[in-house]
């Protein structure tokens, strides 16, 4: 063997694997999950849902106990620029909400100036993240907050609702409203219901706020016809 054919090889050998790896890379589709802890379960829920397919990966970036009433925690609207150019190209799915309740009441009815001051301050929060995240993701999904069981904390989570569905819509990004998929046919809080196996099952844990396993499962099946809209032509879920 002359030594330009030796070279060749040694040459090719070197490079394939590097070929192989790029082009894996860029076969993977990355759901970038991004929020409280909420986002957490359903982080783990997506896992759970894809795990049996090597073209996804799923990167929880949720922060517990944080929210966007309280950037001393952790500053999600100055952050979120910085996490989506981390995970360039991957599809974000934002959650927030069970710490956040707006402090808009005074003697439990909600004042409207008060209410005023919030939606401008939240409102802009909201936007902030889904626009950071937008510039460098492929697509920016944000999930509404379920339905909770203690009623003034679900007029709340609706409240937020309205300004996270308004401001990330604005913002270009997707919409997705957890709400219908947790309520019994009255539109009530409902513990249980239909597991992604079809068999009755607790969805909700004991807080009445966060679900068990199984829900963040219902959660996280539902959304993923969402995310497969942003997934190259020609892939499935």
């Amino acid at each position: 063997m002359s030594l330009q054919r030796r070279e060749l090889l040694l040459t090719l050998a070197l490079t394939l694997p590097a070929l192989r790896i790029a082009r894996a890379a860029e076969e993977l589709s990355r759901v970038l999950v991004v929020g409280d802890s909420q986002a957490q379960g359903l982080a783990g829920g997506l896992q759970r849902q894809l795990r049996g397919d090597a073209s996804w990966r799923v990167i929880d970036r949720s922060r517990i106990a944080t929210g966007l009433c309280s950037p001393s925690r952790f500053n999600w609207p100055a952050a979120a620029p910085g996490v989506g150019e981390a995970e360039r190209g991957a599809i974000a799915v934002v959650m927030f909400g069970a710490n956040d309740r707006p402090p808009v009441r005074i003697h439990g009815r909600i004042d409207e100036k008060l209410w005023a001051l919030f939606v401008a301050s939240y409102g802009a929060h909201v936007r902030a993240i889904a626009e950071g995240l937008k510039r460098s993701c492929a697509g920016v999904i944000w999930v509404g907050h379920p339905i909770v069981r203690d009623p003034a904390y679900a007029e709340d989570m609706a409240l937020l609702n309205r300004l996270y569905a308004g401001q990330s819509l604005a913002a270009g990004a997707d919409w997705f409203p957890s709400w219908p998929l947790f309520t019994d046919p009255d539109g009530n809080y409902a513990p249980y219901g239909k597991g992604i196996d079809g068999q009755t099952t607790r969805l909700r844990a004991d807080d009445g706020v966060h679900f068990t396993g199984a829900g963040y499962d219902v959660l996280a099946k539902a959304l993923l016809p969402i995310i497969a809209l942003y997934r190259p032509a020609g892939a499935h879920v």
